[in-house]
């Protein structure tokens, strides 16, 4: 092997080894290892990291809320957490996951609209829970409240999209507003997020 053909080959596995780097860097930014020491989630304060774990939370606004809030266009929501476990080709595996994977959907209802808007991604971030749809379609964020077992639920500066997909289709975009930017919702049986998580998500085996 000539010196050039040799460099070549070294330069060759040089990129190679930076492109893996790469991708195990950005694999790593939405999967979690499930090895021990691993740094913990946010989402983490909210259900624990356990492959199979589910949490359901829901409110609905009664008239007195809504005549109070005026401005509030939300008038029920439903979020859905759950735990996902992955062996290393990305297939499920929830007996020794290599990695998990915070997975959360919504559904949200308005006032004088009978649609119900769903979305659902992923839920990612060390210091604040993030919840995110893919392909740039906005996000919210959640938290324990500070007392009992429920959640808040803040829409981003931006909103979020519910609906609509990454080759282009349009959704419906859920925009903070007066009365519209950080949605309490309490604990419910998983039995009301049975549908959304069918709807939303790929079933578990």
């Amino acid at each position: 092997m000539t010196k050039l053909a040799a460099f070549g080959t070294w330069m060759f596995r040089a990129i190679l080894f930076g492109v893996t780097l790469l991708f195990l860097a950005i694999a790593g930014a939405s999967m979690r290892s499930a090895a021990q020491g691993a740094a913990p989630w946010a989402a983490e304060k909210i259900l624990p990291a356990e492959p199979g774990r589910k949490a359901c939370f829901a409110r609905i606004y009664d008239a007195k809320h809504l005549r109070d809030h005026p401005k509030q266009k939300v008038s029920s929501l439903i979020f859905f957490l759950r735990v996902s476990g992955y062996d290393p080709s990305g297939a499920y595996d929830f007996q020794k996951p290599a990695h998990i994977m915070y997975q959360f959907a919504l559904e949200v209802k308005r006032r004088n609209d009978k649609r119900t808007l769903r979305t659902s991604g992923d839920c990612l971030g060390s210091e604040i829970a993030q919840c995110v749809v893919d392909c740039d379609r906005g996000s919210v964020d959640i938290e324990k409240l500070s007392s009992g077992d429920g959640l808040a639920v803040h829409l981003s500066e931006n909103g979020i999209e519910m609906g609509g997909d990454c080759e282009g289709g349009k959704g419906v975009w859920i925009k903070p507003g007066a009365d519209d930017k950080v949605f309490d919702v309490e604990p419910a049986p998983l039995e009301v997020c049975r549908l959304l998580e069918k709807t939303e998500l790929n079933p578990w085996p």
